[in-house]
């Protein structure tokens, strides 16, 4: 679904493997060059294209961690198996102009979805998440509120090692996920919705309405060497069951992005990062600080 913003985030944040987690700096930073393809919006017919160079960067904290074991989280609360986290997801916008089924209607805004996100973890391996994003469309003049989306997901994890030339060896790591989402009205009608001043042969007014947008299944792998990384990735969304299938908008039941990138570690922090296992929220950060305070002896 959100193939394309995501790759580019991941990419943007680099990527780190459970196993090299202990004795790694705090952050480091590179360069990187990416490519994906995406579709144009949700259910669109017609891709498009991306490629740029970016500049890289990782942190492994207390409360914040970007990486591929952790992906970009803030957290919020924290416990062996439970975290409630802040995270995110969003799209690119679009030059409707370039999209034959979007011909003549106003450019797609770029989407920003933030809020919390409740995940299960068991052992590393396996997660599950519920997340509840409050969306935010964004164009040069104005920010709108873009209404609600709502995902659940379930993540499964693996690493392992490969002998590369000249005796080196290479970490490789994959990520697969598969997630059901839904939105409300506001958000599907930055999509589906056709306005009367819209209508065209072939394309009729329409109304979006809330429930039921995807499920997508993703793909990433990871190969790591010294300080280079190189990326593939893929991702299916199904729009079959989609509560606006009926739009003259819903072009298509599937799409199909993928993406690569390459990543260049320049530079690094002298102090070491903190283990997974050592990561607390806020909300714990708070009430052990307040545990502390009354414990100390009132004079």
């Amino acid at each position: 679904m959100r193939f394309s913003l995501s790759l580019i985030l991941g990419l943007f944040f680099s990527f780190a493997v459970k196993a090299e987690d202990e004795g790694r700096p705090l952050w480091d930073w590179g360069i990187g060059l990416g490519y994906v393809r995406y579709a144009d919006y949700p259910a669109s017919d017609e891709y498009s294209q991306l490629m740029l160079p970016f500049p890289t960067f990782q942190y492994r904290g207390e409360y914040l961690r970007a990486d591929d074991r952790e992906g970009g989280r803030a957290y919020l609360f924290k416990s062996d198996s439970w975290s409630l986290e802040f995270s995110g997801s969003g799209r690119f916008p679009l030059d409707s102009s370039k999209n034959k089924a979007r011909l003549g209607m106003a450019d797609l805004p770029l989407v920003l979805n933030g809020g919390p996100q409740l995940v299960y973890s068991s052992g590393g391996t396996w997660e599950f998440q519920l997340a509840s994003f409050f969306s935010a469309a964004m164009r040069d003049d104005y920010i709108r509120q873009n209404g609600l989306l709502l995902k659940a997901q379930v993540v499964y994890r693996w690493e392992g090692t490969a002998e590369g030339p000249y005796n080196t060896q290479i970490l490789i790591t994959g990520t697969t996920a598969l997630e059901a989402n839904a939105a409300s009205n506001d958000y599907m009608k930055t999509y589906y919705e056709v306005g009367g001043s819209d209508v065209r042969p072939g394309r009729s007014e329409y109304e979006a309405e809330a429930g039921f947008l995807n499920t997508n299944l993703s793909y990433y792998q990871r190969f790591a060497s010294g300080r280079s990384s190189l990326y593939i990735g893929a991702s299916i969304s199904d729009y079959s069951w989609s509560a606006n299938r009926s739009s003259p908008l819903h072009k298509s039941d599937y799409n199909i992005g993928w993406g690569l990138g390459y990543i260049y570690q320049f530079g690094e922090s002298s102090k070491p990062s903190v283990s997974p296992e050592d990561t607390q929220g806020v909300i714990n950060r708070y009430r052990q600080h307040r545990r502390e305070q009354r414990l100390i002896p009132l004079e």
